[in-house]
């Protein structure tokens, strides 16, 4: 029995050395470097196009995330330019306006000034500056007493002697105004 798988071992050897030296066809060798060379081009596929991207792209599983981030956009760009257009329609045209004329108008080109009364306004601001500085300011404690006293004897019927305490006090403060500083006495 041990000669027999020997004697087979020697056969298969035999056999082995005798096939190895031939060499296959010349066809064959064409036909494997063809398939070769064709597999090969099917791992770099050729450059798509724009819109094949994007399809390619679109249709992909994490398509939804693509479009609501798409819409997304598009709707923030819609608000913002809706609200700005809306507030440009709503500026007024001078902002020292009555509340009446500042409601929605159509825009319309400015006029110029026809007259320098604008001037005249900015001449006027210090002066009113200063006297509502004046009215801010506390009034000193003898024009508060001698205030008192007025009201006093007007409460009390003695109209002459108020109205010659007021005219002292008028002198001795010109920018005062003592009928109106008589009326917010009690504020005071």
């Amino acid at each position: 029995m041990n000669e027999q798988p020997q004697d087979h071992d020697e056969l298969v050897l035999r056999h082995v050395r005798e096939q190895s030296r031939e060499q296959p066809s010349a066809a064959l060798d064409a036909r494997i470097l063809a398939a070769a060379t064709h597999a090969a081009a099917d791992q770099h596929p050729k450059p798509q196009g724009f819109w094949q991207r994007l399809l390619n792209g679109l249709s992909d599983a994490s398509a939804r995330r693509r479009w609501s981030a798409a819409f997304g956009c598009l709707a923030l760009v819609g608000v913002g330019l809706g609200l700005s257009l809306r507030t440009l329609e709503q500026a007024p045209d001078r902002y020292d306006a009555p509340v009446s004329t500042l409601q929605r108008q159509a825009p319309i080109a400015l006029p110029a000034p026809a007259s320098p009364a604008p001037v005249a306004e900015m001449a006027e601001v210090p002066k009113t500056m200063a006297r509502m500085a004046a009215k801010a300011a506390p009034l000193p404690q003898d024009v508060q007493n001698a205030l008192r006293e007025i009201a006093e004897l007007r409460a009390q019927g003695e109209g002459e002697e108020a109205e010659r305490r007021m005219e002292r006090l008028k002198a001795e403060h010109p920018a005062l105004n003592v009928e109106a500083e008589l009326q917010h006495l009690p504020e005071r």
